[in-house]
């Protein structure tokens, strides 16, 4: 099977490369270096410089028989989404249309989705539950939640199949 990953040179997404390599997968990543480290990406990874902004940078890797892709790459600050939201909308919020057409394009109907917990807000109850309210209290998080519900719509309307994986802090090396 044959996955694309973006952001795959970030934290997260360099252990996930590692980890579905390991498995037996065929590993792609897409990343722009804004936040990634070049010494995070696996070198049995094929590795493309590039946005998902860009169908110049997307179409080629996605025509390539990809099977999955695993979406990661996003800019993360809460801090900064609340002083530049449009940075935000811009990278987070069309760039993943942007890979969502592609993969349309191409006929790629998995996709998994790197959300966060922050689309929650503050906890009405705890322990939380994936039934908790959502109610994000920064950019960040509502741009998360926004493309948790483009997800939801691809599904009913293009069959893909997703899953958005909410994350609370992340924490390692």
């Amino acid at each position: 099977m044959r996955i694309l990953v973006t952001g795959g040179a970030g934290y997260i997404g360099s252990h996930v490369v590692y980890e579905l390599i390991d498995q037996g997968y065929e590993v792609s990543v897409v990343d722009d270096m804004s936040l990634g480290m070049k010494e995070n990406i696996d070198p049995r990874a094929r590795f493309i410089k590039g946005n998902t902004l860009s169908n110049a940078d997307l179409d080629p890797v996605l025509s390539g028989g990809i099977d999955a892709v695993i979406h990661l790459a996003a800019w993360k600050a809460a801090g900064e989404s609340m002083i530049d939201p449009a940075k935000y909308a811009n990278n987070n919020l069309i760039g993943t249309m942007n890979l969502l057409n592609a993969c349309d394009r191409h006929g790629i109907k998995n996709f998994v989705f790197s959300s966060t917990a922050s689309v929650y807000g503050i906890p009405q109850y705890i322990p939380m539950d994936e039934d908790h309210p959502t109610d994000p209290i920064n950019y960040y998080g509502e741009t998360k939640l926004q493309i948790e519900r483009n997800l939801k719509w691809f599904s009913e309307l293009r069959g893909i199949r997703f899953a958005a994986l909410r994350y609370f802090n992340a924490a390692g090396y």
